[in-house]
């Protein structure tokens, strides 16, 4: 089984229940229908996830570049 994430407006989501029921595909409420993340919401997103990879290379999980390989890259 495959799962796809689809954003739709909030007033289509009765819309897009009725045609995933006449198809016979089935939905989670809790996984595929929810508000879209606010800016805050993604900037801490973003903030934990340069947080857990410090803590990564600090425990020897993840290998990180000195500054001047960083800068050559871009």
């Amino acid at each position: 089984m495959t799962a796809i994430t689809i954003n739709i407006p909030n007033h289509e989501v009765n819309f897009f229940k009725k045609i995933v029921t006449k198809m016979g595909w089935t939905y989670s409420v809790n996984d595929v229908v929810r508000p879209a993340a606010t800016p805050k919401e993604k900037t801490l997103a973003k903030v934990d996830h340069a947080l857990a990879q410090l803590r990564q290379m600090k425990e020897g999980q993840l290998q990180g570049i000195n500054a001047e390989e960083l800068l050559n890259e871009l």
